[in-house]
């Protein structure tokens, strides 16, 4: 009696380890999905992260006046007396500069077959400017080019890609430009060691460890390890086995930076700002990685204080560095309004909540 009660005890007690066991794997998460949750609980909301980074920016912009001893009268009276030749010409060369950048990005998306004449990315480009600062969102300037670049498609993914990697030839270029300042512009030892560590470690990564990085992850994650699959067979190894389209697209990057670099000297020429000119390739690309990285509305306010910061370090007085900022912030923003004008001409409206949706579809398919 005692053994058939034992049997029954152990059979009873089997069945219900089973049936545990399976109701258990198919009502609770993978470990994959419970690390998504946990990610998606620890992030903040797209509307959080607006209001953090509008918080950010007008913080920043308003501490400027109150703390940083800016005298108004003198900041104004700068900004009257510039030299408005060299205000034009700044003026005309950052407006045009975006077409530049679209037949670079038209490479790109080629190479992932995307084709679309440059005239359309070129205004892909001008209404990522107007996303980017006055549709300040979960939408950013970059998801709506992938998105109007790719629409009807299907390769929103590839789309994506060639717009990141776009952006990372831009940010390789603006690296190297201050690494090179820094090394061998005359009086760059000046500068504080906190500046130049940061540059450097970035400059070195972005240029050897970036692209070993398929390389790098078969050997220490593994070929089934996923990034090892994104890399060496996802829609982004063309950019790793093509060396020639790489060169190219930094070539291109360099002119673009150049102009740039010329639009800063011009608008320092109007205010009679006297500071040697390796000095430009210096603060412009630390001041475009810092608003890039920093959470802000397209870099407002971070980008006041470091222009203010780089230029009072060459003994440019602080109205005058706050007046160059304050026109820095004007050319962008009209270039943002151009793109605005080209959103409301090319019949771009109407679309920012199927750009919002593609956008946090793209974010989670990349957890």
């Amino acid at each position: 009696m005692s053994i058939e009660l034992k049997e029954r005890t152990e059979a009873s007690f089997s069945s219900k380890t089973e049936s545990g066991a399976i109701s258990s794997d198919a009502s609770s998460p993978s470990l994959l999905s419970r690390l998504k949750a946990l990610k998606n609980r620890l992030n903040l909301s797209s509307k959080a992260k607006t209001r953090l980074k509008l918080l950010i920016s007008v913080g920043l912009f308003l501490s400027l006046f109150l703390f940083g001893k800016v005298d108004l009268s003198k900041a104004w009276h700068a900004a009257l007396s510039a030299h408005k030749g060299y205000i034009l010409a700044a003026t005309v060369l950052f407006l045009l500069s975006p077409i530049l950048n679209a037949y670079r990005w038209q490479i790109l998306a080629n190479a992932v077959g995307l084709f679309a004449p440059l005239s359309k990315i070129t205004q892909y480009v001008y209404v990522g400017l107007f996303f980017n600062l006055f549709l300040p969102s979960t939408v950013g300037g970059d998801f709506s080019r992938s998105y109007y670049l790719s629409k009807g498609t299907g390769k929103h993914l590839h789309a994506l890609t060639s717009v990141l990697v776009d952006r990372a030839s831009g940010l390789a270029v603006l690296l190297l430009f201050a690494s090179m300042g820094l090394l061998f512009g005359p009086g760059g030892d000046q500068l504080p060691v906190q500046l130049k560590l940061p540059i450097f470690f970035a400059t070195f990564g972005i240029y050897f460890v970036v692209p070993f990085m398929p390389q790098l992850a078969l050997k220490f994650l593994g070929p089934q390890n996923w990034l090892s699959k994104k890399l060496n067979e996802g829609t982004a190894k063309v950019f790793w086995q093509d060396k020639g389209l790489i060169f190219t697209t930094i070539l291109q990057s360099v002119i673009i930076q150049v102009i740039i670099v010329l639009c800063h000297l011009a608008v320092g020429l109007a205010l009679g700002i006297k500071i040697p000119l390796w000095y430009y390739f210096v603060f412009y690309p630390s001041v475009a990685v810092l608003g890039f990285v920093t959470p802000s509305i397209n870099g407002i306010g971070v980008r006041e204080w470091a222009y203010t910061y780089f230029l009072t370090l060459m003994a440019v007085d602080k109205d005058t560095a706050l007046t160059f900022a304050l026109i820095w912030l004007g050319l962008t923003t009209l270039s943002s309004l151009v793109g605005g004008l080209v959103y409301v001409a090319g019949k771009f409206r109407g679309v920012q909540s199927e750009v919002e949706q593609l956008a946090n579809t793209q974010k989670a398919e990349t957890i």
